[in-house]
């Protein structure tokens, strides 16, 4: 019995230091790894800088466009863009709330085209509400038509 107990005090110590010796490189290699993570996440020219505009989906080309067709003289400062472009994103999120609500209150999982034309005609006020679902709808319909003749090429 002796002998069993002494075997297995060694044996016990043995892993131990096992297990110490296994658990110093793995921690090693780990801190070494959290090193090379975050120089590959800075890439070449150090890390990321937000820019003015950090969400990354701007309307700012978009709205250069749609003034080039109306007026080809003139042009949109910084400011104005951003607040345009902030003035888009209001609007759009109002929208995709109510029609959230509307879905909910329908017992509905999906947001479709009926939801979101009530949603505008809920947002906007009188005949603006009315011209933003009629243009809306031809947008959808010259889309749709534009995709039909893709499929048919």
């Amino acid at each position: 019995m002796a002998t069993a107990s002494a075997m297995a005090g060694p044996s016990s110590e043995t892993t131990s230091e096992e297990q110490l010796i296994t658990q110093e490189p793995k921690e090693a290699n780990s801190t070494t790894s959290q090193k090379q993570s975050k120089q590959r996440k800075r890439g070449r020219h150090g890390p990321r800088r937000c820019h003015s505009n950090c969400r990354g989906d701007s309307f700012a080309t978009y709205f250069r466009r749609v003034l080039k067709q109306v007026h080809q003289g003139l042009s949109l400062s910084r400011e104005a863009v951003s607040v345009m472009d902030s003035l888009v994103h209001d609007i759009l999120d109002r929208i995709a709330t109510e029609a959230g609500h509307l879905a909910r209150s329908t017992k509905r999982q999906t947001i479709t085209a009926w939801e979101t034309r009530m949603a505008v005609r809920l947002l906007l006020p009188g005949q603006m509400g009315k011209l933003a679902e009629s243009e809306g709808t031809k947008a959808v319909l010259r889309t749709s038509l534009y995709a039909i003749q893709q499929q048919r090429k």
